[in-house]
């Protein structure tokens, strides 16, 4: 068949219906695979969390209230602070003065802690092991396993997804969450847990980000953003939201294990019922398969489509891939063989490292502000809504570029406001609102680098932009330890950063209003090195 009159056929969605009820149904899926995305990452906050209101056991003062323990026997710093690693050798039987206050040594402490009920009103596996003090590094390595476990996913579900399905790459990213979980919640050492985290986090994003690269390739253009979108503003913004809750009114973080990782069997169901990408089914050669899936898909929208059109259809896509692939397996390594191609890769790269680590820095530095850490995070994660709602409003008006450059920009403004202010609620208003234009970076760079990268290496592309901003978020951890040397610092580092991230994006190529590339080829005519550029159609 003449190349002219393929080319009626190499988008073949204003065909099927680009937004009918099966496009509907995958919206629909994708909810709750971004509710259980939330838990899967989120998840482990509450289960290390430890209350900056702990103090050495003294059991001689057990019987008193918690401001005469420490008044008694704890020693006061420098900073007015009381001691957290300290207490007296001998405590006080009475209140006594200042000077019988120094002829008493500090000790180490010797018989445990204590552990602020009104504060964190349940046990943490943090608290009953006790990582404070000289063991207080384990459960930022925790963090750190389940971030290096993510790069690992990342690789491994990413060449899954280009090479064995989208499908596939989310039964074993969900199956990996739901595993690693349940053997988290029967751990009674640092070791045990920090490898259950290492396993959980290899479902990183490739929980749900097989099945948003699927919903996003069956949509039209006009929708993308919409279905993109919509899921994480609502169902991962319900899932954040509940998690705090969760843990508090069930008060046994072997019990919240479970229950934030059974749930996850849902999504192993749905990835052996979904129908698989037909754009993906074609990109590797199994036209006859996809093209069933477009029958199933045009009969669900209503859509009457002549036998002669679709053997037509399936003539083109068979000699689409003889001609464009030859068989050949697309790996990562082709996103860089030319400059070009190495540049906008290094960019996406880039971009998404800072932003994975802004976004997750500001999800953790909750636990640094003076305020209750249910409330704080549970208000700090409401700003998904908007933030997912924003993009939907101006991507396909404004575009991809100038929102993602003006909302890194907007974060460094509102970050550096919460390294100097002083108040507790003024800090912790300007940090949200600093995760409020983060989070809109995260959704936008989510949806921008799954419309940049063609259908033969989408999977491996977002899988390796993914794995560095694993790599990014694994040094957030590391950028909130800094507040021990000054308080105000990690925001200084994140105000830096997002200017970077705010900077760099205008070398990528807009997207508005183009359809998905699907191959290589496709994506030199569009890659573009210039910061502002002509319209894609």
């Amino acid at each position: 068949m003449p190349s002219e009159d393929c080319k009626k056929y190499e988008n073949f969605l204003p065909l099927i219906g680009d937004f009918g009820p099966y496009q509907r149904r995958l919206m629909f899926w994708m909810m709750p695979a971004a509710f259980l995305f939330a838990f899967t990452y989120f998840g482990q906050i509450f289960m290390i969390h430890v209350p900056t209101g702990h103090w050495c056991r003294i059991r001689e003062l057990e019987g008193l209230p918690k401001e005469e323990q420490i008044k008694r026997g704890i020693p006061i710093g420098k900073d007015g602070e009381f001691e957290r690693c300290h207490r007296y050798n001998v405590p006080f039987e009475s209140d006594t003065s200042e000077e019988t206050n120094q002829t008493r040594t500090k000790i180490p402490c010797n018989d445990g802690w204590v552990y602020d009920p009104d504060e964190m009103p349940y046990e943490s596996i943090a608290t009953q092991y006790n990582w404070v003090c000289d063991k207080d590094g384990l459960g930022t390595y925790s963090v750190m396993a389940f971030f290096i476990g993510s790069i690992v996913g990342c690789l491994c579900f990413g060449y899954a997804a280009d090479h064995c399905g989208r499908l596939v790459a989310l039964f074993l990213a969900n199956s990996c969450s739901m595993i690693g979980g349940c053997i988290s919640a029967l751990c009674k050492d640092f070791y045990c847990f920090a490898a259950s985290r290492y396993v959980v986090g290899m479902a990183m994003n490739n929980c749900f980000l097989p099945i948003y690269i699927l919903t996003l390739e069956n949509v039209g253009i006009q929708y993308r953003t919409l279905v993109g979108n919509s899921a994480l503003a609502i169902s991962f913004t319900l899932g954040a939201c509940a998690l705090p809750w969760v843990a508090y009114f069930i008060r046994n973080w072997r019990h919240y294990a479970m229950v934030v990782a059974l749930p996850v069997i849902l999504m192993i169901l749905m990835s052996l019922l979904l129908p698989e990408s037909p754009s993906w089914l074609f990109s590797v050669g199994k036209v006859e398969r996809g093209m069933e899936v477009l029958k199933e898909a045009a009969q669900s929208n209503g859509k009457t489509i002549s036998d002669k059109e679709w053997s037509e259809m399936q003539q083109c896509h068979e000699q689409s891939f003889a001609k464009e692939n030859s068989g050949k397996h697309y790996t990562i390594l082709d996103l860089f063989k030319t400059f070009r191609r190495f540049v906008v890769t290094s960019i996406l790269i880039m971009c998404w490292m800072i932003v994975a680590l802004v976004y997750d820095a500001h999800v953790r530095v909750v636990s640094l502000l003076d305020t209750d850490v249910f409330i704080t995070f549970s208000l700090s994660s409401l700003v998904e809504i908007p933030a997912g709602i924003v993009p939907i409003l101006l991507l396909d008006r404004v575009g991809r570029k100038p929102v993602m450059a003006a909302v890194m920009l907007f974060c460094a403004v509102f970050s550096l406001l919460a390294g100097l202010l002083q108040r507790q609620w003024d800090v912790a208003i300007a940090a949200i609102i600093a995760r409020f234009f983060v989070t809109i970076a995260y959704n936008v760079g989510q949806q921008w680098a799954s419309e940049i990268l063609p259908t033969v290496v989408r999977g491996q592309g977002l899988a390796a932009i993914n794995v560095m901003g694993h790599t990014g978020a694994l040094i957030s951890p590391i950028v909130i330890y800094t507040h021990r040397y000054y308080r105000a610092l990690p925001m200084f580092i994140i105000t830096l950063l997002s200017v970077i991230g705010g900077v760099i994006v205008f070398i990528l190529p807009e997207t508005k209003g183009t359809v998905l590339p699907h191959t290589m080829d496709e994506s030199d005519k569009r890659w573009t090195l210039r910061c502002r550029e002509r319209q894609n159609n």
